[in-house]
């Protein structure tokens, strides 16, 4: 087969024309940024390794490892026991928080331990899963989790009210637990992984990049600084921001599919319509660069309280060397809506935040900072969205488009599932 055009340089597009290249399918590669790694790069800043948010590889599947091997980073990849917390009211618990509420307030875990069991013991607990998920979690977990995390927490990070987001996306990523594991979870008494991202690997130095590069280091024909500006579909061709242009048989489309269907000129109005009920926010993502060891030794905090601008703060030194001898850094996240600009004083909100909350100690202490920005960040799950991808796939198909990984066919997936999205690609195009 010949005629493979690959937009993004993500891990999906990187995994599929490697696998491609590794059965004798040659691509053309092209990425609008000068480095490969999509959204899974690292910012390089004065000593400090900035990944774009929290990126850590989780594994299911033992053809991963095998993969990781194959790339040669496999040796340079730590395995790290999860440790997350959750600050809420004043105190921080450890994640996931339906087993954990021990060391809430009193009140807060009484809220929440008394919803469950109040949940469990209704007779529409096992409801209807395809309602939204604010009626999903209200069944599941009660009045006070949804109350205290579940609403505050993912209407923060998909500036959605809970009631317009479907349940399509929790599958894994939500832990359900039985009711004898919340009861000892408010005695502290629960023991053991929780969750699909109970473990994590990540590099032992230098940053997430490392997978991204190890996989564009075996990529023939990959085209940096590439970025597409036209798609002519009933010609089957490209326009680059150079004036080149490409012609495919085949299309794999990785990069956000809103870019695709902006860029496509003669974009059928059905598809148009499509287009235009899909929803995504933005992440403005604060790095810091600080003096002093971390203030916390978990990996990561959810922030699910609305006075805090923020959603989520990692520290990446507590599992990866990424800053001078002496120093640590700090990751803040924010959403935005898709395309809104961040917020007046958003760094200023930001520090103000992370002091009230206890973990900076001085502003003095920091020595720099790095913001990022990823747009779309996150897909909103909500009504139209199914209907609206499956409308865009169909109708992609027939100009030879595919669409492969997160952005492209609008869902939530981890970087092990971006992988296996470009290999699966790969079989696809294999002769």
């Amino acid at each position: 087969m010949s005629g493979v055009v690959i937009v993004g340089a993500g891990l999906t597009g990187l995994s599929a024309a490697y696998h491609l290249a590794a059965v004798g399918v040659l691509t053309r590669l092209v990425e609008a940024l000068k480095v490969p790694g999509g959204a899974c790069r690292t910012i390089e800043k004065d000593g400090f390794s900035f990944d774009l948010t929290g990126h850590l590889l989780h594994l299911r599947l033992a053809e991963s490892r095998t993969l990781l091997q194959r790339l040669g980073v496999w040796e340079s990849l730590r395995r790290q026991r999860r440790r997350a917390g959750i600050a809420l009211g004043g105190r921080v618990t450890p994640y996931p928080l339906q087993i954990h509420t021990h060391r809430l307030p009193p009140e807060v875990r009484r809220d929440c331990v008394l919803g469950f069991v109040r949940a469990a013991m209704s007779p529409q607990a096992q409801g209807e899963e395809e309602g939204s998920f604010a009626a999903w979690v209200l069944s599941r977990f009660g009045e006070g989790f949804a109350r205290h995390f579940f609403f505050p927490y993912n209407e923060k990070l998909y500036c959605t009210p809970a009631a317009e987001l479907t349940t399509e996306w929790v599958g894994r990523y939500v832990p359900r637990p039985r009711l004898e594991e919340v009861i000892d979870g408010a005695f502290g008494l629960h023991r053991g992984a929780v969750g699909y991202n109970a473990t994590f690997y990540y590099p032992r130095r230098g940053g997430i990049r490392l997978l991204a590069d190890a996989l564009a280091a075996r990529v023939p024909q990959l085209e940096l600084s590439a970025p597409v500006t036209g798609v002519d579909l009933a010609r089957r061709r490209l326009t680059l921001a150079a004036g080149q242009t490409l012609e495919w048989d085949t299309l794999v489309w990785t990069a956000p599919l809103t870019s695709l269907t902006s860029l496509a000129a003669d974009l059928p109005g059905e598809l148009a319509a499509a287009a235009g009920a899909l929803r995504a926010v933005a992440v403005l993502n604060l790095n810091l660069g600080v003096k002093g060891s971390p203030p916390r030794r978990e990996h990561w905090l959810y922030i699910p309280e609305p006075q805090y601008p923020f959603y989520r703060v990692g520290f990446p030194s507590n599992h990866g060397e990424v800053a001078p001898t002496g120093c640590h850094t700090v990751s803040v996240e924010m959403s935005v809506p898709a395309g809104a600009p961040a917020p007046p004083g958003f760094e200023e909100l930001c520090l103000a935040g992370l002091e009230s909350l206890g973990l900076l100690r001085r502003r003095q202490d920091v020595v720099l900072t790095a913001m990022a920005r990823l747009d779309p960040a996150y897909v909103v799950f909500d009504r139209p969205r199914t209907r609206a991808v499956a409308t865009l796939r169909s109708g992609l198909r027939r100009y030879g488009v595919l669409l492969a990984g997160r952005w492209a066919e609008w869902k939530y997936s981890t970087m092990e599932d971006a992988l296996w999205d470009g290999a699966a690609v790969a079989r696809r195009l294999s002769p």
